[in-house]
């Protein structure tokens, strides 16, 4: 089973993921972004015309993926208006729109662990309360808890995805597994001299890889229970520093660590990991990719990409 589907910020690294996953699976999609690229219908979910202009060009959809947003927590922080206006008022705005065609898409939300801050207990269960800690999360948890009440107020189908933290091939270097992999592989083609700049290496966090995570999206789509939060993880933490050692099995050159405080948030959680039993429950999704693939494409991607830029 398949429908019709629109991805919103399909021009990013999930975006990109999730659109080609869905058609490899036989969906209609249709990519928006407010970046203008080729295949790519130019829309910004800040401006409430173009939404307009979206829905009515585009037809009717049987889902909606919604991903756009401000992801970057540094940049959020920097500009946490515009982060709240993307984040949370965009999907307002999209709603709104869809309701008032009378849509009866299903409507799936891509939040963020973030919003639970830090946990009271592990794993973080969907039960765990919400305590948002930054801008990011802030913007996230409003835009989650709106999808909450348009589904109790309104009736509306939507799927509140919470993810943890995700990585693989595409993604950009201000992310700490792609950023140790660039560096990596500047220093094996001698762009970089073999000395890296890291910051806490002592947390733990819950990882996957995003080709698991765009298939969670796709299961909870299709069987899903609306207006349910769902947690996407792989349940278990893995400490900084083992990545990094694993990374460095993996390269071509001996490299020297400097740890440089400016790296380091001023409050840094030691251990995040989640529960996905009530996904596996309801849909039947498991992570299938083992961390070690997770690095591997990773740093395959950017050897490539720095290959081919030389």
């Amino acid at each position: 089973m398949s429908g019709r589907a629109l991805v919103t910020g399909a021009a990013g690294f999930v975006g990109r993921t999730l659109c080609a996953h869905l058609e490899s699976n036989g969906w209609e999609v249709v990519r928006c972004d407010r970046v203008e690229a080729p295949g790519i219908f130019t829309c910004d979910i800040a401006d409430s015309a173009q939404i307009d202009r979206l829905l009515d060009a585009s037809g009717e959809f049987t889902h909606i993926f919604h991903l756009a947003a401000i992801a970057f927590l540094p940049a959020a922080e920097r500009e946490p208006a515009r982060a709240m206006d993307i984040n949370c008022t965009g999907l307002i705005r999209l709603s709104e729109a869809l309701r008032a065609r009378g849509s009866a898409a299903r409507f799936l939300f891509t939040g963020t662990a973030e919003v639970y801050g830090p946990p009271l207990s592990l794993p973080i269960t969907e039960t765990h309360p919400l305590n948002p800690a930054n801008p990011y999360a802030i913007s996230k948890a409003a835009a989650d808890q709106y999808c909450a009440y348009l589904h109790r107020a309104c009736g509306m189908e939507t799927l509140r995805m919470r993810p943890f933290n995700h990585s693989g091939p595409g993604q950009v270097e201000a992310f700490v597994l792609s950023s140790f992999a660039r560096q990596i592989a500047e220093i094996e083609s001698g762009r970089r001299a073999p000395l890296m700049r890291v910051g806490n290496l002592t947390a733990a966090r819950d990882f996957l890889h995003v080709n698991d995570v765009v298939r969670a999206y796709e299961l909870a789509a299709l069987h899903g229970r609306a207006g349910e939060a769902y947690n996407v993880c792989s349940g278990k933490s893995r400490v900084i520093r083992e990545a990094l050692n694993l990374l460095f099995e993996m390269g071509r050159k001996t490299i020297v660590i400097d740890e440089d405080p400016s790296r380091t948030r001023p409050v840094d959680i030691p251990d995040i990991r989640g529960s996905h039993e009530k996904l596996t429950a309801h849909t039947g999704w498991t992570p299938q990719i083992p961390f070690e693939k997770i690095l591997e494409d990773v740093l395959n991607y950017w050897r490539e990409a720095i290959a081919t830029a030389t």
